[in-house]
C-alpha cells in the first residue's frame, strides 16, 4: 500500500474543530445516477447525505440517459443531466464540451469537483477544475477497470495526462492504491478512502425480527437463505453461481439461493435473465429470482448468508451491507472483496469459478460457526467502514485541498 494511504476507524469521526470549518460547496459527477442503477452512484448519494448533515452543500451532474429530465431533484439534491454524443465512438467529446460549459458557467458556485469514477471520460475533471479555479478529486471504484488502459494506447496516454492534472485520487481498496501508483502519480496525491455503509440502517436482526421479515418478504421460515444481491450480469458471475447451486443441490446444506437485483444494461435482450428464470422455475426450492428491491436491508436481515461470485469488484457495497447486518459472507477471492471478507474471520473466500472450493466455503459459513463470523464482520464495519468515518475522511480531504487545515 502507498505510504500516503491510511485506514479509517470510528475514532476518525469529525471533531468539534472539523465541525467548525467553513461549509464547502461540492459538485459531484457520476456517469450513472438514479434512477439508473449504479453502485458508485449509491455510494455518492450516501456520502452526499452525510456531508449535507455536516453542513456542506452538494449538487450532482450526470449523463442524460433515455428520456430523463435535464434538471431534477433526487433526495433533495439538485441533479443536472448532460447529453453525451450519439455515436459509438468518441461520445466523450460531446459530454466533455457540455460538462466544461456547465462547470464554467457555475464556477463561482462550487469549491470542488468530485468525480465518482476515474475512467478516461471522468479524468477531464482535472484540467477542467484547474481552469475554473476549483479543486478536483477522482475516485476509482473498480479494480482492473477504471485505470486498466492507462498509458497503453493513445487514449490511455491521454488518460494518464489528465489524471496528472487531478488534485487528489481516491482509491477504495488497497489494490487500487497500487493501480494509481503505477500511473506515475505523486504519492501525496493518492488517498485510501474506502466505501462506507450506514450502520444504523444495516444492522443485525434478532431471531423474532428475522422471522417477521421472512413472513413479510414471503421467504420460507424454516429453510436457510443464502442471498445474492446485485446486477444480473456476466461480471457478477451470477449464472455460474446459480448453476452450481442447483446442480449440486445447495452443496448438501438445504439452503435456498435468493438472487435480488435488476437486469443488466449489457443484457439488452434479456437472454441472461431468461436463463436465470428457467433455472429458478426448474428448482424453486433451491433458487429464486427476484427483481431489484429498494429495501435490500430487509433481505439481508432475513438471510443467513451472503454470496458474491464476482470476477471483478472495487469494494462491494453489498458485502459492506451484509457484514453490517452480521451476515457471514462467501465471496470469490478478487480485488476489493478480499479487503472485507477475511477468510475464517468474517467469512470465506474461494478461487473464482472453483465449484469445489465454493461448496466448502458455503458449508462452513452455514455451520454453527457462521454466527461468530457475522459478529466479527459487524465489528470490522463499525471500526473501519462506517459512513460517518468515511464522510469525515472526505471532509478532511476537502479541507486540505481548499486550504482549511
Amino acid at each position: 500500500m502507498s505510504p500516503s494511504a491510511s485506514s479509517l476507524s470510528s475514532q476518525d469521526l469529525a471533531s468539534p474543530r472539523d465541525q467548525a470549518m467553513r461549509p464547502l460547496r461540492v459538485l459531484m459527477y457520476s456517469t450513472y445516477f438514479p434512477p439508473e442503477f449504479s453502485g458508485a452512484a449509491q455510494q455518492a448519494l450516501m456520502l452526499a447525505r452525510r456531508l449535507r448533515q455536516m453542513g456542506h452543500h452538494v449538487e450532482f451532474v450526470t449523463v442524460r440517459w433515455r428520456d430523463l429530465p435535464e434538471h431534477d431533484v433526487v433526495d433533495g439534491f439538485s441533479v443536472t443531466r448532460l447529453y453525451a454524443g450519439r455515436g459509438s465512438k468518441h461520445r466523450e467529446l460531446r459530454l466533455w464540451s457540455n460538462l466544461c460549459a456547465y462547470v464554467w458557467r457555475r464556477r463561482h458556485d462550487f469549491d470542488l469537483l468530485h468525480s465518482h469514477g476515474a475512467y478516461y471520460t471522468n479524468a477531464i475533471v482535472g484540467p477542467l477544475a484547474r481552469v475554473a479555479g476549483l479543486k478536483s478529486i477522482v475516485k476509482a471504484s473498480l479494480a482492473n477497470d477504471d485505470l486498466h488502459d492507462v498509458g497503453r494506447n493513445l487514449s490511455g496516454r491521454l488518460h494518464r495526462a489528465l489524471l496528472h492534472q487531478v488534485h487528489a485520487c481516491v482509491a477504495i481498496s488497497r489494490d487500487l492504491v497500487g493501480e494509481f501508483d503505477a500511473c506515475g502519480l505523486r504519492k501525496e496525491r493518492i488517498h485510501y478512502l474506502p466505501n462506507g455503509v450506514d450502520t444504523r440502517l444495516f444492522r443485525p436482526a434478532a431471531a423474532d425480527d428475522r422471522r417477521a421479515l421472512r413472513d413479510e418478504l414471503g421467504l420460507p421460515a424454516d429453510q436457510p437463505i443464502a442471498l445474492y444481491a446485485g446486477v444480473m450480469d456476466e461480471r457478477k458471475n451470477i449464472e455460474w453461481l446459480a448453476r452450481q447451486w442447483v446442480g449440486q443441490r445447495a452443496f448438501g446444506t438445504g439452503a435456498r439461493l435468493v438472487a435480488v437485483g435488476p437486469q443488466s444494461r449489457e443484457d439488452r435482450q434479456g437472454e441472461l435473465l431468461g436463463r436465470l428464470r428457467a433455472l429458478a422455475s426448474g428448482a424453486p426450492d433451491l433458487f429464486e429470482l427476484r427483481p431489484r428491491s429498494g429495501t435490500i436491508d430487509r433481505y439481508l436481515r432475513a438471510s443467513d448468508l451472503m454470496v458474491l461470485p464476482s470476477h471483478r469488484e472495487g469494494l462491494p457495497n453489498v458485502v459492506l451491507e451484509a457484514l453490517a447486518c452480521g451476515l457471514p459472507c462467501v465471496a470469490a477471492d478478487v480485488s476489493g472483496t478480499r479487503d472485507l471478507v477475511q477468510h475464517g474471520r468474517t467469512g470465506y473466500t474461494y478461487t473464482p469459478d472453483n465449484a469445489q472450493a465454493l461448496a466448502v466455503a458455503v458449508s462452513e459459513a452455514l455451520s454453527p460457526a457462521g454466527r461468530e463470523l457475522g459478529e466479527n464482520g459487524r465489528m470490522l464495519v463499525e471500526q473501519h467502514f462506517s459512513m460517518d468515518a468515511v464522510a469525515a475522511g472526505y471532509q478532511r480531504l476537502y479541507a486540505s485541498l481548499t486550504g482549511q487545515h
